[in-house]
């Protein structure tokens, strides 16, 4: 494509067995623009805005899937992480003594970049009538109406009548936002996402945009802790509910911010799955599906899924400010620590939790309950606590397990919990269970997945351990949590595949277990000079995980013995033994229990 046209082709280099690119790098638009953000200045925010030409890439869509996914995670980036900067950029000038010049070519920069951001919309609207510029800042509110149509939003009534009033009167002081807790009052309602089509076109594909909308909304009800909700909205004839929310049991508790929107672009022959933040109004992911893959009408559930699967973990990974304080929002951030297996990120999870757990929304909410049983489990597995103290967490966690399962038996997430306290408990059978119905509730859920592939592997069944490992590699989309990888070395281990198991711990998140079993990995292997290091890296977690305790070879044996869920004794021993030719100062468990 670029060679053929003549304006590129000089862009590109090549020789019988490779290609690249023969331009300056320095002298390209990207550069140009990082330059201008760099800069700061009013003269450099309009030459960004001048180089920003709309969407990133537009229409360079070739029909190669690895390519336009490319493509799409490309746009996504660029526009999120640049977002993001100018925002804070923006939050950082004072309104009132600020340059308003700098200000208002930040705001129009900002508003090329997103057209619906609120924040900058509403700063650029009072600065212009500050200014005097009456008919820029009417063009401008016309502009901000236009933009959140696309997202199915309108601003404020009181907003739009303050501001042509002001613009009729040429001032400013009627405009509402006079401080920054201002919120558009469409957004201080009961927070709702909806699943919307996007504008008709000559050019769409009716039949596959229908199919793609109702197979979106099947997976939903699945995808149940990440749910999107329409509005629940009372008939006008029977007054009865017909919406999301009724149909399929939802509860109210779990309000939050994401909405999304099912977009076609016929020119890509594809539909794109947005996830956007309403109140931000920014987006947080976006997944590409092809038409071609839409045809297929028997591998489209999976292939939905996977998107979903990545909607998921975009919206678990999104650390940007939030605007809300929801019961969604305030799991979403002990959610968030609580998948770093780290005690530091449990201190702060779990006040968040119990103060859930003790709001009259957050204890309606399951997956409050659930997360606490999680971290106390997590904690038990990763701090060496005394025996009583590890007896009062676990029952502590059975209790929570119950509970959110009485609240939600349809939540994958809390069967799996509570899967994992009966393995701790050395329960198996029951444990198995537990995740099977997890993943007969959710089986396109690769986190549901994945926890049953371990439980499995616990369990004694590797190879349908390792069936169901590959099952959620392909389902978790465009890459993989990093906490997916400590399930998968522990599968790899029991399997036998110490290489594998190594790989697999470089990429966990650090913790006292993932260090554990690097220390026996490394010493089954016969490394020497690997074992002494990772050696060294767990007395290093250790220390973290109890700073101020002193832990002996006899508690660190019973803690290991007690958090040990292998049913196989062969495989415990193979443990210890590693261990202990490793060094690790292990005094074994009085009574025989190692066994």
């Amino acid at each position: 494509m670029l060679r053929a046209n003549e304006a590129t082709a000089q862009l590109i280099g090549s020789d019988r067995a490779h290609a690249w690119f023969a331009g300056d790098p320095t002298r390209s638009d990207l550069a140009t623009f990082n330059r201008c953000l760099g800069a700061g200045t009013e003269r450099a925010y309009r030459e960004a805005a001048r180089l920003w030409r709309g969407t990133p890439l537009a229409d360079l869509e070739t029909g190669e899937a690895l390519f336009d996914e490319w493509i799409a995670q490309f746009r996504a980036e660029t526009i999120g992480v640049t977002h993001k900067c100018l925002a804070k950029r923006l939050d950082s000038m004072p309104e009132a003594t600020t340059p308003i010049n700098l200000q208002i070519a930040c705001c129009e920069l900002l508003i090329a970049i997103e057209p619906s951001d609120s924040e900058a919309n509403e700063r650029l609207l009072r600065l212009l009538l500050r200014d005097g510029q009456k008919a820029a800042a009417a063009r401008q509110l016309r502009s901000y109406i236009n933009a959140l149509k696309e997202l199915d939003l309108t601003p404020p009534r009181e907003l739009v009548d303050s501001v042509r009033r002001a613009a009729a009167q040429g001032k400013a002081e009627p405009f509402p936002n006079a401080n920054v807790e201002y919120r558009p009052k469409r957004y201080a309602d009961r927070p709702h996402v909806a699943l919307i089509r996007a504008r008709p076109t000559g050019q769409s594909v009716p039949d596959l945009i229908s199919f793609a909308h109702s197979e979106v909304i099947h997976q939903l009800t699945r995808f149940r802790s990440m749910r999107c909700f329409e509005r629940d909205d009372r008939d006008e004839v029977d007054n009865l509910n017909n919406g999301l929310i009724s149909r399929i049991g939802f509860s109210d508790a779990l309000d939050h911010d994401y909405r999304l929107l099912l977009w076609d672009e016929p020119r890509a022959r594809s539909i794109y799955l947005r996830c956007v933040n309403a109140r931000r109004q920014d987006t947080v992911s976006c997944v590409r599906i092809g038409y071609d893959c839409l045809e297929d009408r028997v591998a489209a559930e999976t292939i939905i899924a996977t998107a979903i699967n990545s909607l998921e973990q975009d919206i678990v990974m999104d650390d940007r400010p939030r605007t809300s304080c929801s019961p969604f929002d305030r799991w979403l951030e002990a959610y968030q620590l609580l998948t770093q297996w780290s005690e530091a990120a449990a201190r702060t999870a779990m006040p968040i939790l119990e103060d859930l757990a003790n709001d009259d929304q957050g204890r309606r909410l399951s997956l409050v309950h659930s997360s606490i049983s999680s971290l106390l489990m997590i904690r038990r597995l990763t701090i060496p606590t005394a025996a009583k103290m590890a007896l009062a967490d676990q029952e502590r966690a059975r209790e929570a397990a119950l509970q959110a399962i009485a609240i939600d038996a349809l939540e994958p997430f809390n069967h799996v919990v509570l899967g994992w306290m009966r393995m701790q408990a050395n329960e198996h059978d029951t444990a198995l269970l537990s995740f099977e119905d997890a993943v007969a509730l959710n089986p396109y859920s690769a986190a549901t997945v994945v926890a049953a592939a371990e439980a499995n592997a616990f369990a004694g069944n590797v190879v349908k351990a390792q069936n169901l490992a590959d099952r959620a590699l392909s389902l978790s989309g465009r890459y993989t949590p990093a906490y997916f990888y400590a399930y998968l070395a522990n599968i790899a281990y029991l399997r036998g595949d110490l290489d594998g198991c190594i790989e697999c711990l470089r990429r966990a998140p650090e913790s006292i277990h993932t260090a554990i079993l690097l220390v026996a990995a490394q010493s089954e292997r016969n490394d020497t000079k690997a074992t002494g290091a990772a050696r060294v890296r767990f007395e290093r977690e250790l220390r973290r995980a109890e700073p101020y305790a002193q832990i002996d070879g006899t508690t660190l044996s019973k803690w290991l013995v007690s958090t040990t869920m292998h049913r196989d004794a062969s495989v415990r021993r193979r443990l210890f033994n590693s261990l202990e030719r490793a060094g690790v100062p292990i005094a074994y468990a009085s009574g025989g229990s190692m066994a």
